[in-house]
């Protein structure tokens, strides 16, 4: 089974949320109501008028407003101007935002010392303004890299219920990055940002649960965590799970449920859900067989390094006559520009 994934750790802005502190600390904070007061629902000239005058909530509106366009022209330099006002009246979702924009060269230039100082400040009440410094440490942006500073950091952001850093926790101890490696307590912090709906680290407490890690192995949890992760869109998860069902570990044996979650799996390119849907197409298994078209998904599958599907195709192109190998090699085409489009071909 593989292994947790590797960090989710970008710094990317992941595109604009009303929604607080959302996924990936890359989003800006826009709940007004929080503990540094409430100015929505204010005009845009009566939010410059206070601004002017020096009014931080004022202001911090006034930036949002400006970076979302909204009653007013976008501008990402004068969202920055209004954040840092802001900011340095101690306004710490400014300060955030702030940290955002500069970490992404919006509005400002991009400056990554500059932004660990902004997220210093409003780290102790920002939860993704922890995880941002975390990520800073980890990776040496704007500072030298310190395993140490990474781990508390994130720990802090954490404790404050941060998902992506208890994802981030979970990762660092099962794989002993920065700390011993301990699997009760990367269980402990998967399982914590599972319940918020991570499914990265719902991910990774099915492969925990599969191979003993930190529990006994339990093949129904297992398949219980890749479920909810696969129904959130994960590859990996809907490909285990299909393998699962194929097998009857942990569910009732079910080729026509093996087959829907390897489509899954296969609609986002994976070379090996490709294969195993090749195989399962080809043997008549949870569908009817079709040896043209497990034709097509061996060759998707090779095409995008299986080994096992380059086999395949050894053994079966002698097999299929030339209308078949003509309407395999369409199919190829056909779903090969699907997902090249980032599209899921109806397999």
């Amino acid at each position: 089974m593989t292994k947790p994934r590797s960090f989710v750790t970008s710094l990317l802005l992941a595109g604009l949320s009303l929604g607080g502190t959302g996924a990936l600390a890359a989003s800006l904070e826009s709940s007004a109501t929080r503990a540094n007061g409430d100015a929505s629902g204010t005009s845009v000239e009566a939010l410059t008028t206070a601004a002017k005058a020096g009014d931080a909530r004022a202001q911090y509106a006034l930036g949002l407003a400006c970076v979302q366009g909204k009653g007013i022209a976008r501008d990402d330099a004068a969202a920055a101007r209004w954040f840092a006002a802001a900011a340095a009246q101690g306004h710490a979702q400014a300060a955030y935002n702030l940290g955002v924009l500069t970490v992404n060269g919006r509005g400002v230039a991009r400056d990554y010392a500059a932004a660990r100082k902004q997220f210093e400040q409003a780290a102790g009440s920002v939860p993704s303004a922890a995880y941002n410094l975390g990520v800073l440490y980890d990776q040496g942006l704007g500072v030298a890299a310190d395993a140490a500073q990474a781990l508390a950091w994130y720990s802090k952001a954490a404790d404050a219920g941060h998902a992506g850093a208890q994802y981030t926790l979970g990762q660092m101890y099962y794989e002993g990055i920065g700390v011993e490696a301990n699997d009760a307590t990367a269980l402990r912090w998967f399982g914590a940002a599972a319940a918020q709906g991570h499914r990265e680290a719902q991910y990774n407490l099915g492969v925990m649960a599969y191979v003993g890690a930190g529990m006994a192995a339990d093949f129904k949890v297992a398949a219980d965590w890749y479920r909810k992760a696969a129904e959130q869109g994960d590859p990996l998860a809907a490909f285990n799970l299909g393998r699962m069902y194929h097998l009857g570990e942990g569910v009732m044996r079910d080729d026509i449920q093996s087959v829907y979650w390897y489509r899954q799996a296969a609609g986002t390119g994976d070379a090996f859900a490709l294969n195993n849907l090749g195989f399962m197409v080809f043997n008549g298994l949870g569908l009817a067989a079709d040896p043209a078209r497990a034709y097509a998904l061996f060759t998707l599958a090779a095409a995008r390094g299986n080994a096992n599907a380059g086999k395949a195709l050894e053994l079966l192109r002698p097999q299929l006559g030339n209308e078949e190998v003509a309407r395999g090699d369409g199919l190829v085409r056909e779903w090969d520009a699907a997902l090249k489009a980032g599209l899921a071909p109806a397999f």
